[in-house]
C-alpha cells in the first residue's frame, strides 16, 4: 500500500520485516515476493545496484520454484536496472532471456516492454537497424493487444494507447533519424484516430488503425517468421508443462514426460537465445556507403545536355553526409558546389516534421517550409538570378526525396512561385532532350467502386471524362479511350499499353508498403493488384509513353531500403516522364488539378507539360480554380484525427491540392 502511494521509504521498512520473518519461517514463496518487489522499490527509487541484489537473490529462488512468469518478470527488472546503470549489454543478456519467458507463458504486456527495452538499448548501442527490428515488434505486438480490446468503451481504448505509446514515438524517432520517413509515418499514424483518415481518398491503405501493424522489410520479415516460430514451440512446450505442474500427482509416464519437456524447453530457450545473437549480428552490420559521390562526378557530362533544353534549364545535384548537406548546381556553362553545416538526422527530423505539417490542412506549412528553404535553396538563391534559372531539375538524395520542392518558401512565394520544378532520376536521364507530340492522345484507366480493401473514388469518373474524349463531341481535351472499373484489368491495361498511347493516365488507389515491393500495388478496376515487384519484371510496359499521369496517393514515394516508387520504376519500364505523389491525394482537388493541367497544356501551342503542370499548380494555390462546395470534407480533419473548425485556415491558401 505504501508503494502505491509512492511512500516508498515507507514501503521499504514493512518489506524488510517482513523479508526477516519469511526467512525465519523458511516460508521461500513468500521470501521470492517480498524480494521481488524490494528489487522493484529500489529501481523506482533510482537505486539500481541494490535492485539488482534483491532481484538476483528472487531470481534464484523463482527458478529452484519453476515459477516462469516471475522468473520472466525478475529477468525483465534487472534488464531494466541495468539499462538505468547505462550497463547496456548486460541490460541485453538479461532481456533476452525474459523476452523467452515473455513468449513462452503469453504475457503479450511484458513482451512488449521487453522488445520496446530491446528497441531503447540497440539504440544507445548505436546499433538503429535492430533497434529498429525490436521497436516494430513491440507495437506490432501493442496492436494485437489494440484489437483484443475494442469491445471496450472508447475512452478505455484511447486510455490505454495513451499508456502504451511511447514505442511507436520512439520507433518512429528512430526511422526519421535513419531517414525512413515512409515507414515513420506509418507509425505515427497508427496512433490517429479513424476520423484522421476519413478525407485520404486515393490511399488504397485506408484499414482501420486497430488492424494496421508496422510493416516489415523483406530482410525484417524473414526474421521475425523465425522469431515466431521459435517463440511457438517454446509456448506450446510452456502449456503442456504448465498442465503437468498444475495436478496434485502425476503418474510415473507424466512424470517422465515432464523431464522430456524441461530438457525441450532449455534446449528451445537455448535456440531462442542463439536466434537472438544471430539477429544481433545480421542487422548491426552496416549498410554499405551508396555510390552518390561517383554519380556526382559522372553527371558533369549533363550540361552540355542542359544547353539542349528549353533556357533558364539547371539541374541541381544533392548529397547528404553525417554532418553536411552539398549541393552541385549545374548550368550549361557553370557549375558550382554548396554546402550546409546539419546533421543528417536533424535533417531528416526537420523533413517528417515538415512533411506532417503539410498533410494536415489546416496547419500552416510556410515556417517549416522555409526552414527547408533556408537548407536547401537559400545559399544558391543568387546564383539562380544570375543565371536566369527558370526549370530547376532535382536529383535528390536519401531523406530529401520526400520533400515537396514545390512547396520552399523563402518568406514572400513558394517555390513553384518563381521556378518549374522536376526531379530527375537515373532513368530518365537519357531521355532529357526527348520531345513530346505537340498534340496528345490519351488511355485513360480508373477505379470508382470501393472494394474491402479501399474506398469508392466517385470523382474519378468525371476526371477521365473532362480529360479524354472517347467520341466527337465530348468535354475531353484530349483524344483517346477510358477503360474504368470492370474494364480496367492488368490484361486491358497492357492491350492499350501496346497501342503506344503519348499519354497514360491512371487514377486509382496505391498503396505503398515501406520495404517490400510485393506487397506495394497499384489497384485495378476488378479488384487485382499490379504490384511493384510484377512492375519491374515487366518488358518495357511503358514503353512509348511521353507522359505517365498517376492520380493516386504515395506513386513518387520510395524509401530508405532504397524500395523504388512507382513513378520511378515506371520510368525504368519505358516513360519518359512521370506525374507521381509523394502523400495520399484527396479526391476531388485531384481530379480538378489534372484536368487544368491537361486544359492549359493542349490550349497552348509551344507549352511544355511541366509549365502547364505549374500553371495549374498556382490556379488552385490562387484560388482561380474553385473546388466544388463537396470537397469541404477533405479539410474537416487535424493531425489527432478529431473534426477541425469548418472555418477557413488562417493564412491564406485556398488550396487542397498537391503541389
Amino acid at each position: 500500500c505504501y508503494r502505491m502511494l509512492s511512500q516508498l521509504e515507507k514501503a521499504i521498512g514493512y518489506y524488510e520485516r517482513a523479508l526477516a520473518i519469511s526467512r525465519e519461517a523458511k516460508d521461500r514463496q513468500s521470501e521470492d515476493v517480498l524480494l521481488e518487489n524490494l528489487g522493484i522499490t529500489y529501481m523506482s527509487l533510482g537505486q539500481n545496484e541494490k535492485a539488482i541484489g534483491y532481484y538476483e537473490q528472487a531470481l534464484e529462488i523463482f527458478r529452484w520454484a519453476k515459477d516462469r512468469p516471475d522468473e520472466g518478470l525478475t529477468l525483465s527488472g534487472l534488464a531494466t536496472s541495468y539499462q538505468d546503470l547505462h550497463q547496456n549489454e548486460k541490460a541485453i543478456t538479461y532481456y533476452v532471456q525474459a523476452l523467452a519467458i515473455s513468449r513462452q507463458v503469453k504475457d503479450r504486456t511484458t513482451e512488449a516492454a521487453e522488445l520496446s527495452g530491446l528497441m531503447d538499448t540497440c539504440r544507445a548501442l548505436g546499433q538503429p537497424r535492430l533497434a529498429i527490428f525490436y521497436g516494430k515488434q513491440a507495437v506490432n505486438t501493442v496492436q494485437s493487444m489494440r484489437s483484443d480490446i475494442r469491445g471496450l468503451n472508447h475512452d478505455l481504448q484511447q486510455s490505454f494507447l495513451k499508456g502504451n505509446e511511447k514505442p511507436y514515438r520512439t520507433l518512429a524517432g528512430i526511422l526519421i533519424a535513419q531517414g525512413r520517413l515512409a515507414e515513420a509515418e506509418q507509425v505515427l499514424a497508427l496512433l490517429k484516430e479513424e476520423e484522421y483518415f476519413q478525407y485520404i481518398r486515393r490511399d488504397a491503405g485506408e484499414a482501420s488503425s486497430l488492424n494496421r501493424r508496422a510493416d516489415l522489410t523483406p530482410d525484417e520479415a524473414e526474421y521475425e517468421k523465425r522469431y515466431r516460430e521459435i517463440g511457438g514451440r517454446l509456448m506450446a512446450i510452456g502449456v503442456e508443462r504448465g498442465e503437468l505442474l498444475a495436478k496434485k500427482t502425476m503418474n510415473p509416464q507424466e512424470s517422465q514426460r515432464l523431464v522430456k519437456l524441461e530438457q525441450d524447453l532449455a534446449a528451445g530457450n537455448q535456440a531462442f537465445e542463439h536466434f537472438l545473437g544471430d539477429l544481433t549480428q545480421h542487422f548491426s552490420a552496416k549498410p554499405e556507403m551508396t555510390g552518390r559521390v561517383q554519380d556526382l562526378r559522372e553527371m558533369q557530362s549533363i550540361m552540355e545536355d542542359l544547353r539542349e533544353l528549353p533556357a533558364g534549364t539547371v539541374a541541381i545535384f544533392t548529397l547528404i553526409g553525417e554532418d553536411k548537406v552539398y549541393a552541385v548546381l549545374r548550368t550549361p556553362d557553370a557549375q558550382k558546389a554548396y554546402e550546409y553545416p546539419i546533421k543528417a538526422a536533424d535533417l531528416n527530423r526537420k523533413i517528417s516534421e515538415f512533411r506532417q505539417v503539410v498533410l494536415d490542412p489546416t496547419l500552416d506549412p510556410r515556417p517549416l517550409a522555409q526552414e527547408l528553404y533556408k537548407i536547401r535553396i537559400a545559399g544558391m538563391a543568387d546564383d539562380l538570378l544570375e543565371a536566369k534559372a527558370q526549370t530547376l531539375m532535382w536529383s535528390l538524395d536519401g531523406a530529401l526525396r520526400y520533400v515537396p520542392l514545390a512547396a520552399l518558401y523563402d518568406g514572400k512565394r513558394y517555390l513553384i512561385e518563381q521556378y518549374r520544378v522536376s526531379v530527375m532520376t537515373l532513368a530518365s536521364n537519357t531521355r532529357l532532350k526527348n520531345r513530346p507530340d505537340r498534340q496528345w492522345k490519351a488511355a485513360g484507366f480508373g477505379v470508382t467502386k470501393g472494394f474491402e480493401e479501399a474506398s469508392a473514388l466517385p470523382s474519378v469518373s468525371s476526371e477521365l471524362t473532362g480529360i479524354i474524349a472517347t467520341k466527337p463531341g465530348d468535354s475531353g481535351v484530349l483524344s483517346g479511350e477510358i477503360k474504368l472499373d470492370d474494364q480496367f484489368t492488368q490484361q486491358s491495361m497492357r492491350e492499350t499499353l501496346l497501342k503506344r498511347y503519348p499519354v497514360i493516365h491512371v487514377a486509382s488507389h496505391f498503396r505503398f508498403q515501406p520495404g517490400n515491393d510485393s506487397k506495394s500495388f497499384l489497384l485495378m478496376g476488378d479488384g487485382g493488384h499490379l504490384t511493384q515487384s510484377e512492375l519491374k519484371t515487366s518488358a518495357n510496359l511503358f514503353g512509348g509513353v511521353q507522359l505517365l499521369t498517376l492520380s493516386a496517393c504515395n506513386t513518387g514515394v520510395g524509401d530508405a531500403a532504397e524500395v523504388e516508387g512507382f513513378g520511378t520504376l515506371a520510368q525504368r519500364q519505358g516513360a519518359k516522364a512521370v506525374v507521381a505523389s509523394l502523400w495520399a491525394v484527396a479526391d476531388e482537388s485531384t481530379s480538378r488539378l489534372m484536368q487544368e493541367f491537361y486544359r492549359i497544356r493542349e490550349s497552348s501551342p509551344g507549352m511544355t507539360k511541366l509549365e502547364a503542370l505549374r500553371e495549374a499548380q498556382l490556379a488552385l494555390l490562387h484560388g482561380d480554380v474553385q473546388i466544388k462546395s463537396g470537397a469541404e470534407r477533405d479539410r474537416g480533419v487535424v493531425s489527432n484525427g478529431a473534426p477541425a473548425h469548418p472555418e477557413a485556415p488562417s493564412f491564406p491558401l485556398t488550396s487542397k491540392a498537391p503541389y
